[in-house]
């Protein structure tokens, strides 16, 4: 047995894995484990069809969020705790594109459409 771990310990193995009886040392996650924070709790799995995007890494780790679809049932409870989307105005869909709310030089006001989230077009938002 001292011939083993002298053994491991010339093969650069960690020293927490030397001090670990051999049926206790735990077996490394799957790379598809999604843990809540790095080497934390696990929150779950996902394929290699999941669409990731990678926000950051650190020491070894990716900060990655996922896009798919799950059962309503499965998120009601948080559905139920978000706050209720605003409705669009009476006459206006979702999609419509409001007019800039900007008058330009001649005194006419602008005919391009107000970006998203904003009531200028792209020349007449603040700077």
């Amino acid at each position: 047995m001292k011939a083993l771990l002298f053994g491991l310990a010339l093969l650069g193995a960690p020293a927490a894995l030397l001090a670990q009886p051999a049926d206790s040392v735990a077996a490394r996650p799957a790379a598809d484990t999604l843990f809540v924070i790095p080497a934390g709790p696990v929150a779950g799995s996902f394929t290699p069809a999941a669409r990731v995007t990678v926000l950051d890494t650190i020491a070894g780790w990716a900060h990655i969020t996922l896009e798919g679809w799950v059962p309503a049932a499965a998120v009601a409870e948080r559905m139920k705790a978000q706050a209720p989307a605003v409705a669009p105005a009476s006459g206006e869909s979702k999609s419509a594109s409001r007019q800039c709310a900007a008058t330009t030089k001649k005194g006419t006001r602008c005919k391009r459409s107000a970006e998203p989230g904003s009531i200028y077009c792209w020349q007449h938002r603040p700077k």
